[in-house]
Protein backbone atom coordinates (compact mmCIF):
# COMPACT_ATOMS: atom_id res chain seq x y z
CA UNK A 1 0.00 0.00 0.00
CA UNK A 2 2.84 2.42 0.81
CA UNK A 3 4.41 2.12 -2.67
CA UNK A 4 1.00 2.92 -4.15
CA UNK A 5 0.62 6.04 -1.97
CA UNK A 6 4.12 7.16 -2.84
CA UNK A 7 3.54 6.74 -6.56
CA UNK A 8 0.18 8.51 -6.28
CA UNK A 9 1.79 11.44 -4.49
CA UNK A 10 4.57 11.61 -7.05
CA UNK A 11 2.01 11.65 -9.85
CA UNK A 12 0.30 14.77 -8.49
CA UNK A 13 1.21 18.06 -10.14
CA UNK A 14 3.94 20.00 -8.36
CA UNK A 15 1.56 22.74 -7.26
CA UNK A 16 -0.67 20.22 -5.52
CA UNK A 17 2.30 18.77 -3.61
CA UNK A 18 3.30 22.10 -2.09
CA UNK A 19 2.01 22.64 1.41
CA UNK A 20 -0.37 25.47 1.95
CA UNK A 21 1.52 28.43 3.38
CA UNK A 22 1.10 28.93 7.08
CA UNK A 23 -0.15 32.25 8.31
CA UNK A 24 2.96 34.18 9.24
CA UNK A 25 2.94 36.75 11.98
CA UNK A 26 6.63 37.57 12.09
CA UNK A 27 7.38 41.25 12.49
CA UNK A 28 8.27 42.82 9.14
CA UNK A 29 11.19 44.66 10.75
CA UNK A 30 13.21 41.45 11.10
CA UNK A 31 16.24 41.05 8.82
CA UNK A 32 15.62 38.29 6.25
CA UNK A 33 18.27 35.93 7.65
CA UNK A 34 16.83 36.26 11.15
CA UNK A 35 13.26 35.71 9.93
CA UNK A 36 14.41 32.65 7.99
CA UNK A 37 16.12 31.22 11.08
CA UNK A 38 13.00 31.77 13.18
CA UNK A 39 10.79 30.17 10.54
CA UNK A 40 13.15 27.21 10.27
CA UNK A 41 13.08 26.52 14.02
CA UNK A 42 10.41 28.50 15.87
CA UNK A 43 10.81 26.18 18.86
CA UNK A 44 14.51 26.99 19.13
CA UNK A 45 13.78 30.72 18.91
CA UNK A 46 11.09 30.41 21.58
CA UNK A 47 13.55 28.64 23.90
CA UNK A 48 16.23 31.29 23.27
CA UNK A 49 13.71 34.09 23.90
CA UNK A 50 12.53 32.43 27.12
CA UNK A 51 16.10 32.09 28.35
CA UNK A 52 16.78 35.71 27.44
CA UNK A 53 13.67 37.04 29.17
CA UNK A 54 13.99 34.87 32.28
CA UNK A 55 17.75 35.37 32.52
CA UNK A 56 18.03 39.07 31.81
CA UNK A 57 14.55 40.56 31.86
CA UNK A 58 12.50 41.91 34.72
CA UNK A 59 8.94 40.94 35.60
CA UNK A 60 8.66 38.53 32.69
CA UNK A 61 9.56 41.16 30.07
CA UNK A 62 12.67 42.48 28.37
CA UNK A 63 13.56 45.79 26.74
CA UNK A 64 15.80 46.42 23.74
CA UNK A 65 18.40 48.04 26.02
CA UNK A 66 18.45 44.96 28.22
CA UNK A 67 18.89 42.76 25.16
CA UNK A 68 21.92 44.84 24.17
CA UNK A 69 23.29 44.39 27.71
CA UNK A 70 22.78 40.62 27.41
CA UNK A 71 24.67 40.61 24.10
CA UNK A 72 27.49 42.65 25.67
CA UNK A 73 27.63 40.19 28.56
CA UNK A 74 27.89 37.27 26.13
CA UNK A 75 30.73 39.03 24.31
CA UNK A 76 32.50 39.71 27.61
CA UNK A 77 32.12 36.07 28.60
CA UNK A 78 33.70 34.78 25.38
CA UNK A 79 36.44 37.41 25.49
CA UNK A 80 37.26 36.48 29.09
CA UNK A 81 37.18 32.77 28.29
CA UNK A 82 39.68 33.32 25.48
CA UNK A 83 42.02 35.35 27.68
CA UNK A 84 41.83 33.25 30.84
CA UNK A 85 44.57 30.75 29.94
CA UNK A 86 46.89 33.65 29.16
CA UNK A 87 46.11 35.47 32.41
CA UNK A 88 46.78 32.22 34.26
CA UNK A 89 50.18 32.11 32.54
CA UNK A 90 51.17 35.70 33.32
CA UNK A 91 53.38 34.91 36.31
CA UNK A 92 54.54 38.47 36.99
CA UNK A 93 51.20 40.12 36.17
CA UNK A 94 52.67 42.60 33.70
CA UNK A 95 50.22 41.72 30.91
CA UNK A 96 52.95 40.36 28.65
CA UNK A 97 53.60 36.65 28.34
CA UNK A 98 57.11 35.45 27.72
CA UNK A 99 58.00 32.05 26.30
CA UNK A 100 59.26 31.09 29.79
CA UNK A 101 55.91 31.98 31.39
CA UNK A 102 54.00 30.02 28.77
CA UNK A 103 56.32 27.04 29.22
CA UNK A 104 55.90 27.14 33.02
CA UNK A 105 52.13 27.10 32.70
CA UNK A 106 52.17 24.47 29.95
CA UNK A 107 54.18 22.14 32.19
CA UNK A 108 51.31 22.04 34.70
CA UNK A 109 48.65 21.12 32.15
CA UNK A 110 47.46 17.81 30.75
CA UNK A 111 48.65 17.01 27.22
CA UNK A 112 45.40 18.31 25.65
CA UNK A 113 45.49 21.45 27.81
CA UNK A 114 49.15 22.03 26.96
CA UNK A 115 48.43 21.59 23.25
CA UNK A 116 45.49 24.01 23.43
CA UNK A 117 47.55 26.66 25.27
CA UNK A 118 50.41 26.43 22.80
CA UNK A 119 48.08 26.42 19.78
CA UNK A 120 46.24 29.47 21.10
CA UNK A 121 49.51 31.24 21.93
CA UNK A 122 50.73 30.67 18.39
CA UNK A 123 47.45 32.02 17.01
CA UNK A 124 47.63 35.12 19.23
CA UNK A 125 51.31 35.86 18.54
CA UNK A 126 50.79 38.19 15.58
CA UNK A 127 54.48 39.02 15.09
CA UNK A 128 55.63 35.43 15.80
CA UNK A 129 58.30 36.53 18.27
CA UNK A 130 57.19 34.09 20.99
CA UNK A 131 56.05 36.87 23.35
CA UNK A 132 52.39 37.81 23.72
CA UNK A 133 51.62 41.45 24.38
CA UNK A 134 48.30 43.06 25.34
CA UNK A 135 48.22 44.54 21.81
CA UNK A 136 48.28 40.99 20.42
CA UNK A 137 45.88 39.48 22.95
CA UNK A 138 43.07 42.00 22.39
CA UNK A 139 42.49 41.17 18.69
CA UNK A 140 42.90 37.47 19.45
CA UNK A 141 40.16 37.71 22.10
CA UNK A 142 37.89 39.62 19.70
CA UNK A 143 38.41 36.93 17.06
CA UNK A 144 37.39 34.30 19.59
CA UNK A 145 34.23 36.29 20.36
CA UNK A 146 33.44 36.37 16.64
CA UNK A 147 33.93 32.60 16.41
CA UNK A 148 31.71 31.90 19.40
CA UNK A 149 28.92 34.43 18.87
CA UNK A 150 27.78 34.77 15.28
CA UNK A 151 25.97 37.89 14.03
CA UNK A 152 22.92 35.70 13.43
CA UNK A 153 22.92 34.71 17.12
CA UNK A 154 22.92 38.36 18.11
CA UNK A 155 20.25 39.08 15.50
CA UNK A 156 18.04 36.40 17.00
CA UNK A 157 18.47 37.92 20.45
CA UNK A 158 17.57 41.36 19.09
CA UNK A 159 14.58 39.86 17.27
CA UNK A 160 12.87 39.29 20.60
CA UNK A 161 12.29 43.05 20.83
CA UNK A 162 10.46 43.02 17.49
CA UNK A 163 7.68 40.91 19.02
CA UNK A 164 6.50 43.79 21.26
CA UNK A 165 2.89 43.52 20.09
CA UNK A 166 1.51 46.26 22.33
CA UNK A 167 4.41 48.65 21.53
CA UNK A 168 5.08 49.39 25.21
CA UNK A 169 8.84 49.04 24.80
CA UNK A 170 8.90 45.69 26.58
CA UNK A 171 8.55 42.23 25.10
CA UNK A 172 6.84 39.56 27.17
CA UNK A 173 7.28 35.88 26.49
CA UNK A 174 3.53 35.64 25.91
CA UNK A 175 3.85 38.09 23.00
CA UNK A 176 6.49 35.89 21.40
CA UNK A 177 4.68 32.60 21.99
CA UNK A 178 1.41 34.04 20.69
CA UNK A 179 3.11 35.12 17.45
CA UNK A 180 5.01 31.86 17.07
CA UNK A 181 1.88 29.76 17.61
CA UNK A 182 0.78 30.74 14.10
CA UNK A 183 3.98 29.27 12.66
CA UNK A 184 3.27 25.73 13.79
CA UNK A 185 0.37 23.69 12.52
CA UNK A 186 -2.24 22.94 15.18
CA UNK A 187 -1.91 19.56 16.82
Amino acid sequence: MRPFLLSALLALPATAQEAAPLPISLPSSLPPDVAEAILARPDRFADMAADLIHGHGTGGTISPATIETAIALDRAFYRTRALRPFHESDLDGDGTLTPAELAARAATLSPPGRARLMRDATAADADADGTLTPAELAPYAQAQVARALRPLDEGLMRAAAAFDADADGLTALTEITRALRTLSPAD
